[in-house]
């Protein structure tokens, strides 16, 4: 498909508004997710301008790393009980990196052949960063004080099919959720994009910086405070290179770390909320001083990287034992089996000795904790790196290596191509396992930025 000059225009709008379809990962319309028509949509933008970036297709080195990837699949897929293959999950899979690769080789494209249109892009992806933001502020306040917000009918993201998803902590402070199912999500969405367009930002613009940062704080996620030392770090080394301090990437730490790091609990702001009258006995206990009363995050939540991450590491860490491809179809019943080993033998000694002896063996792992549902419904590997390199073996690691070597060699050290690199590692660490058009994008307009092209907003 071709799109005519005239109609060029309008790529910047149809970017926006898919990125924001990817955005309402909450929501579903006829059983499927809006998330996903974005992610398609995004696909779609960039195979009607395929004629910009279709020589790429024809590099013999790219068709050698698909055969590399591919051919090992098709031997896993033979080997698995083939009736039984589920070929709807096998394909999404396939269809996320295929898109990855189209929508990176777009943006990358597009960000230098299109002046006009890559300053015009700029810009929608501001407006849309503050719009969001309010967005994200409103949603938490409305769920706080119980207005109106969209009915979230996309199962959450637990082990339950058909669980509902939570807007609700009793203990702990209320975080931010936006249109996302978690406020983790939202920080693995929405980070980079505001990080973007501020580290861009042709001005000081302090309220942008206010508005985008207060949206992040107040998911509290430990991911948005963990690598915003990281970003930190990032602008001191950009203070070093060019010897002037960036304004609005400081503007922005600073209101992330404030209200990542303090927060209120919902039942202390309104102990008459839908949910806090179902916990009455607790709301007392919280509202017993009458005042309220700010809780901030421990300083070890920096660091503390939580059962499930550390299952994952784990499971990571035991895999090196063999590299070889597991394939698709066979990567989370692995990881499921590989969680359930302490769970099946604490079954086992619950059946032959007293609790008792338990609560002494087990006091500080499985026992009591709940994670008998492990051992049913399957569980995601949650960490892009592992998934991938579960799937493809040990040449997936290889190519990563490769690529950035070659990147580095390509490119000297510089600020923009530092931040490339950082942004490979947060898309490494973040809860999202899977390569997407979304991420394609991204990473696209980051690559291009990083081997020189910039637009300032």
């Amino acid at each position: 498909m071709i799109m005519t000059e005239n109609n060029k225009k309008f790529v910047p709008s149809l970017i926006v508004i898919a990125t924001f379809l990817v955005f309402l990962d909450a929501y579903m319309i006829f059983d499927v997710p809006i998330s996903w028509i974005g992610q398609l949509l995004l696909t779609l933008i960039a195979l009607i301008n395929f004629n910009q970036y279709k020589k790429i297709f024809e590099n013999r080195v790219l068709k050698s790393v698909i055969i590399l990837l591919v051919i090992p699949q098709i031997f896993t897929i033979f080997f698995e009980d083939f009736v039984n293959v589920d070929f709807f999950y096998l394909s999404l899979r396939y269809f996320n990196m295929l898109s990855f690769i189209i929508v990176f080789s777009f943006a990358s494209n597009y960000e230098g052949t299109h002046k006009s249109e890559s300053l015009k892009l700029n810009n929608l992806i501001k407006l849309f960063c503050t719009l969001y933001s309010l967005l994200v502020i409103y949603f938490f306040i409305a769920q706080i004080f119980d207005f109106y917000e969209p009915f979230r009918n996309r199962a959450n993201t637990d082990l339950f099919k058909d669980s509902v998803q939570s807007t609700f902590w009793l203990s702990q402070p209320h975080r931010a959720m936006g249109t996302f199912r978690e406020p983790s999500f939202l920080v693995t969405f929405f980070f980079p994009l505001v990080f973007l367009t501020t580290k861009f930002l042709k001005k000081t613009e302090v309220i942008f910086c206010l508005i985008t940062g207060i949206a992040l704080g107040l998911t509290r996620s430990d991911l948005i405070r963990f690598f915003s030392f990281f970003i930190f770090l990032f602008v001191l080394y950009s203070w070093y290179k060019t010897k002037k301090i960036n304004v609005n990437l400081s503007i922005l730490l600073f209101s992330i770390f404030l209200f990542s790091t303090y927060g209120v609990l919902e039942c202390n702001l309104n102990p008459d909320s839908v949910e806090c009258i179902e916990f009455e006995e607790d709301v007392e206990k919280i509202n017993g001083s009458g005042k309220i009363n700010i809780k901030s995050n421990s300083t070890s939540s920096l660091i503390d990287i939580g059962i499930e991450r550390t299952n994952i590491i784990k499971y990571f860490l035991n895999s090196f034992e063999s590299f070889n491809p597991d394939g698709f179809v066979s990567q989370n019943s692995n990881f499921q089996n590989f969680v359930s080993v302490d769970i099946n033998n604490e079954m086992y000694l619950t059946n032959r000795t007293l609790p008792d002896y338990l609560l002494i063996r087990y006091s500080t792992q499985n026992f009591g904790t709940g994670n008998y549902s492990f051992l049913k419904y399957p569980i995601n590997v949650q960490n892009l790196i592992v998934f991938y390199t579960q799937t493809f073996g040990i040449i997936f690691i290889v190519l990563l290596f490769i690529f950035l070597l070659d990147f580095i060699a390509k490119n000297r050290i510089s600020i923009n191509t530092v931040q490339f690199i950082m942004m490979i590692i947060f898309l490494s660490i973040s809860p999202i396992e899977e390569f997407n058009a979304y991420y394609g994008l991204l990473m696209g307009i980051f690559y291009k930025y990083a081997t020189g092209v910039t637009a300032d907003v």
